[in-house]
């Protein structure tokens, strides 16, 4: 009870000493995995045993509360503690605790919402996406099944697709993904995530034919680099913007920085969680346009561990069954965009 009411008062002092900085010609886009946020209730039809009260994890109310605070922090502390515009979210248990984590986001002037699907994931663990309803109006919103292959395969995350009207009047199509894991490795694996890459790619792609200056995000854990090929060459996020691809990876090129990324697995940080955005609107050929150099991991200090071997890695809330009572074992990352008249 102790860390819960640190933590409180923490993200108190977080809040009050900054100055909301949020700009009405700008649109604070970000995603972050939130690391098995779980209820502590038991559904029959997921494997969520690890996160119950006397289960493996020892997963109690009072450490979901405690988890919620410190999520909430780290959101409201982004985009110079205004908070983002549009916040994607993976590794969440289902609509309930998404809501719980929207909930706990205080920050004046915004009304966020939540966009949800429950995906067929044996664990359960589904995609969201949190927004201002003031900056962003909701059009229109879908699910879009990842079908692995081989004769029997496990059922995995959906793909989230939102459709929304920026201020501007200007249309944005966002995807947010929480693409298969590198379990059993990544070569053996990676053709699972190809196939996650070609249900993206194919949504896409209709967007594109039905509107050749389509605005288009893709953001999520891919548990796959931007160099990758699943998110390089099969979804076609470069780092070149000049229409070879349609989609731009401002993250391509921080990965080269053996110093950045969103994760860090054994002692080297890596971008698994990036956003790319459609060519034209890197190019600002419509009513949005990319800040140049505004993509970033937000590694805010008190989302690092401060001592012992991990010291600088995400401070994250298990390692194996071990509670520490962090944030996240992933880093939030974000983009800035221009809204033009």
């Amino acid at each position: 009870m102790k860390i819960f009411y640190k933590t409180l008062i923490y993200s108190a002092l977080i809040f009050l000493s900054f100055k909301a900085a949020g700009q009405s010609n700008r649109l604070y886009v970000a995603h972050y995995n939130v690391e098995n946020l779980f209820d502590t209730l038991d559904d029959p039809k997921k494997n969520d045993e690890e996160f119950l009260p006397g289960g493996k994890n020892n997963w109690t109310a009072e450490r979901y509360e405690i988890k919620l605070v410190r999520l909430a922090q780290v959101i409201s502390a982004m985009n110079a503690a205004s908070g983002p515009d549009l916040l994607g979210i993976c590794e969440i248990e289902n609509r309930q605790v998404a809501d719980d984590l929207r909930r706990n986001i205080h920050q004046k002037g915004r009304k966020y919402t939540l966009v949800h699907f429950e995906s067929p994931d044996n664990r359960g663990i589904d995609v969201g996406l949190i927004y201002d309803s003031k900056k962003f109006k909701l059009l229109a919103s879908q699910s879009l099944t990842v079908t692995l292959p081989g004769e029997k395969p496990w059922p995995t995350r959906d793909v989230l697709l939102v459709t929304g009207q920026l201020k501007n009047k200007s249309r944005l199509h966002v995807f947010v993904n929480h693409w298969p894991s590198r379990s059993g490795g990544q070569e053996k694996s990676e053709i699972n995530r190809i196939a996650a890459a070609n249900t993206v790619r194919h949504a896409m792609d209709s967007l594109l034919k039905a509107d050749p200056n389509a605005h288009i995000l893709t953001m999520g854990d891919f548990n796959d680099g931007p160099s990758d090929i699943a998110p390089r060459q099969i979804m076609g996020a470069d780092s070149l913007p000049n229409g070879s691809f349609p989609l731009y990876n401002p993250f391509l090129v921080l990965n080269s920085d053996s110093s950045q990324g969103s994760y860090n697995y054994r002692s080297a940080w890596q971008f698994i969680d990036h956003i790319s955005i459609s060519t034209h609107t890197f190019n600002g050929n419509g009513k949005l346009r990319y800040v140049s150099g505004s993509a970033k991991a937000e590694k805010f200090d008190f989302l690092l561990e401060k001592e012992g071997p991990f010291a600088g890695n995400p401070w994250r809330t298990y390692a194996g069954s071990r509670y520490l009572g962090g944030y996240s074992d992933h880093l939030p990352v974000s983009v800035q965009f221009e809204l033009l008249k």
